[in-house]
């Protein structure tokens, strides 16, 4: 097993970065396209990694975080759920999303996930709840207020991937330190515009 891959970007790509690991060997990993733009060449590296082998190919996914990594060992742990539709997930959902939308049973936030119809959104939903090991984690303050922003935003019924798109921008602009009330009220008036 490959527990972790230390090295140097070759090549990178959306989805995917080759590693030079300094011993002449140069592994291909599929990663998150989230993770995309912290991926670039000539950096240094240390990606949490799973291989997986299935039928003659040998595939080794790779996760700049742990809790991502542990996130997808969860998802291809549900029934229907393959390494593809798991790394689809990661890339379209941060792991303290996820917890929100397990938590919050938002079917209509996870099946707007490419690959994921609403049966699919209920079973990973009824079987992840509680399951998720790193729940009990505590989050960084801005990664609490980004979880926190989102799950206001979609619990007043807006689609999750424009709620996630909204709040990355208003904190792109605004300091997190401006609180979640002010912050709500920003997002709330580039909704409705």
């Amino acid at each position: 097993m490959i527990a972790i891959v230390r090295g140097k970007i070759f090549t990178s790509a959306p989805g995917m970065v080759a590693v030079d690991t300094g011993a002449g060997i140069i592994l291909q990993l599929v990663v998150p396209v989230s993770a995309y733009p912290q991926l670039r060449e000539n950096q240094d590296v240390i990606l949490h990694t799973i291989l997986k082998i299935k039928d003659e190919d040998v595939v080794l996914y790779g996760f700049p975080q742990s809790r991502e990594k542990a996130l997808f060992e969860k998802l291809i742990s549900v029934s229907g759920i393959g390494p593809k539709i798991a790394m689809s997930c990661i890339s379209a959902m941060a792991a303290d999303e996820w917890i929100a939308a397990i938590a919050g049973a938002d079917v209509a936030g996870i099946s707007s996930i490419p690959g994921i119809g609403k049966k699919t959104a209920q079973r990973l939903i009824l079987e992840l709840t509680g399951k998720l090991e790193f729940q009990n984690e505590i989050p960084d303050a801005n990664t609490q207020l980004r979880s926190d922003l989102i799950s206001g935003l979609a619990n007043l019924g807006y689609p999750l991937k424009g709620a996630r798109e909204t709040v990355n921008r208003i904190l792109k602009e605004n300091p997190p330190t401006a609180g979640f009330e002010v912050l709500f009220k920003i997002i709330m008036k580039k909704m409705k515009s």
